[in-house]
């Protein structure tokens, strides 16, 4: 990588270069402490289709089953580390943080998404790891703990999403509803404990569902248990052995490129510090 500037944005491509040395330290790390990973999303489909990033793309996800994912959040909080130059966000260690994934940020970079309501004490260019539960069946106590973490999980991203000094109406709204509902903390807790309600071990079917939108995400447990390595970038990475079944669950035809006009990135405001 070209000799930095602190202050100076980073480009697509160096955004590229720091997620996948994270990637690399994570991959590192999951080995050393035996926790299984999935390369998920865009991610996966980049590792398919283009066989490292999709071009455009400034993000990365990896899904971690719900029972290694726990005790991947309590040896990161205790104080192990995935790299030399990287730390880690979770609800558990910085209030201002409001999502249940953990993301793993590089220390030389900050980054201040325009779309995030409150912004934690720091954060970096980043890797995010969600975790991967239990999907509830269609009996009447699965679809009260879908409503449940609907409602939840709607006050959260009105609280993540609803930025000060906007004037359209979902701001707005946003703005009233966490005046009403003010404890983030506590709601992550409560989120948290609804995800686990539904054991991974014991279902049939598993995905995000700590997402807006876990249907893209609700897949076979072989998909998460049964890994192969994925070619990526200059290296190789866990995905599902069956990734044709996964992308197609999740994207259809996945192979075809989407109009321009929908190749977009996450406006981040990545600078080197």
């Amino acid at each position: 990588m070209e000799e930095r500037k602190s202050g100076e944005l980073l480009t697509i491509k160096e955004q590229q270069q720091v997620m996948l040395d994270i990637m690399k330290a994570f991959h590192e790390f999951s080995l050393k402490n035996n926790i299984s990973y999935i390369l998920i999303y865009g991610t996966l489909l980049g590792a398919v289709r283009h066989k490292g990033f999709i071009p455009w793309d400034n993000d990365m996800d990896v899904g971690v089953p719900r029972h290694e994912y726990d005790r991947l959040v309590s040896l990161l909080n205790s104080g192990e580390k995935v790299g030399e130059h990287y730390y880690h966000l979770h609800y558990t260690n910085d209030s201002n943080y409001h999502y249940q994934i953990i993301r793993i940020c590089d220390d030389r970079t900050t980054v201040q998404p325009p779309y995030i309501r409150n912004q934690p004490k720091r954060m970096g260019v980043w890797l995010d790891i969600f975790p991967i539960d239990g999907v509830p069946e269609k009996t009447l106590a699965g679809r009260f703990h879908r409503a449940r973490l609907y409602i939840n999980k709607k006050i959260q991203i009105a609280d993540i999403y609803a930025v000060r000094g906007k004037k359209d109406i979902a701001n707005r709204i946003g703005n009233i509803i966490c005046h009403i509902f003010p404890n983030a903390t506590k709601r992550n807790y409560k989120i948290d404990k609804i995800l686990r309600q539904t054991p991974y071990e014991r279902s049939e079917y598993v995905g995000n569902m700590e997402d807006r939108d876990e249907r893209i995400l609700k897949m076979s447990k072989s998909f998460m248990e049964d890994r192969t390595l994925l070619k990526f970038e200059d290296t190789e990475f866990f995905g599902p052995q069956d990734w044709d079944g996964c992308l197609k669950i999740a994207y259809g035809d996945y192979m075809q490129l989407p109009p321009e006009d929908k190749r977009m990135s996450h406006p981040t405001g990545c600078k080197w510090l």
